[in-house]
């Protein structure tokens, strides 16, 4: 213990501090003693006394050595017995590769023996031998002489390809002059195509499909989870494969699936929501085409047919985006669907002669018949 605690002026002394952090471990270190002095008496209570006189535990000992000493000199024999063994099998190994590689060499030997017999006739061969290096001497001095004349071709074949580059260079000039010639043909024909009496407005409907495109899918943003995208197709191949015919249709790709399919093909709530996001984007463009010209109402005139709930407020969402695209003061639609009228801001019920403001139950309207009918 020291009175100060290690602190103070002599805190910074070093025995203080040590004597401070030996105070820290005391308790751990009783714990440890007090742990192991368990430990003690526990191994204390598994000891077993034993009643066996010293002298014959000796003597047990001592056999007990000299049968170690013996099963040492056994388990020495027996090691020594398998080394003997296995250098026993190498050498049968040894001795199986060696008559192997005898027996090869007595084959190859047979064979060197027929390769000699077939050099019996040597001297016949080199006389022959020479006989066709003389012929080959000949040849040799007459190939040379053609040498000096092919390469007298060489050069004159040098000299006509360097004119065919300069024949390719010059037809390289006159195809591409050419080309810009076709080109200019090409470009005066379809322009004089383009201003017959049906080509003008073929070309119209062709400039004006990307921008028709872009408001219908404006159009369709938010409509069936934003799935459908539509294009016009004016062109489609021939039946026999071989170029277009001018055509006019519209293709809908369905942006999940990654299919595409005619706007015919879809099914009746699609096929009127499309339908009618193709009718608003041609009025809202020709709108945009004009000089100046606002248009303050849009007017739709039974349209949509019979729709359910969720497609009746895709068709009305559709109807406000028209809105904000046309900059249209407002949309006038006329409907027998209570689900979609519902949805509108302002509801004109007519019958009886009268114009009524506001819902009032359901809008009525005369029949062929003259009678009264809701829808």
């Amino acid at each position: 213990m020291v009175p100060c605690r290690g602190e103070g002026p002599y805190a910074s002394c070093p025995k203080i501090q040590r004597v401070v952090k030996a105070g820290k471990k005391i308790p751990t270190l009783e714990g440890e003693v007090a742990t192991l002095s368990l430990e003690v008496e526990v191994q204390r209570s598994t000891l077993v006394r034993v009643t066996t006189p010293p002298s014959e535990l000796t003597r047990t000992l001592d056999d007990c050595e000299r049968q170690r000493r013996t099963l040492d000199q056994e388990r020495r024999r027996y090691e020594e017995l398998r080394a003997v063994e296995a250098r026993r099998e190498e050498r049968l190994e040894g001795l199986d590769r060696l008559n192997q590689t005898r027996a090869e060499l007595v084959e190859e030997l047979a064979g060197k023996q027929s390769d000699l017999s077939q050099y019996a006739d040597l001297d016949a061969q080199i006389q022959a031998s020479s006989r066709e290096l003389e012929s080959m001497e000949k040849l040799i001095a007459s190939a040379g002489q053609e040498r000096d004349g092919l390469i007298a071709r060489q050069a004159q074949i040098e000299q006509r390809r360097q004119q065919i580059e300069a024949a390719n260079t010059r037809l390289a000039q006159v195809e591409a002059e050419l080309g810009k010639a076709k080109t200019e043909v090409e470009d005066y024909n379809y322009l004089a195509r383009v201003f017959g009496p049906d080509e003008i407005q073929l070309c119209e409907i062709q400039a004006a499909g990307p921008q028709v495109s872009a408001l219908v899918n404006a159009l369709l943003e938010g409509c069936f989870d934003n799935k459908f995208e539509i294009r016009f197709r004016t062109q489609r191949p021939k039946a026999d494969g071989r170029g277009m015919v001018d055509d006019f249709d519209v293709e809908v790709r369905n942006k999940n699936l990654d299919r595409t399919c005619l706007v015919d093909e879809l099914s009746g709530g699609q096929f009127v929501l499309v339908n009618e996001a193709v009718n608003l984007g041609i009025p809202i463009y020709n709108m945009q085409q004009g000089e100046g010209i606002r248009y303050e109402t849009l007017f739709r005139d039974e349209t949509v047919g019979a729709l359910d709930a969720a497609n009746g407020k895709e068709y009305v969402r559709m109807l406000r985006r028209a809105m904000d695209l046309g900059g249209f003061h407002q949309v006038i639609f006329i409907c027998h669907a209570p689900l979609v009228w519902g949805l509108a801001d302002n509801i004109l019920s007519i019958g009886g002669g009268r114009v009524v403001v506001g819902d009032s139950g359901a809008p009525a309207i005369y029949s062929q018949s003259g009678g009264v009918s809701r829808g």
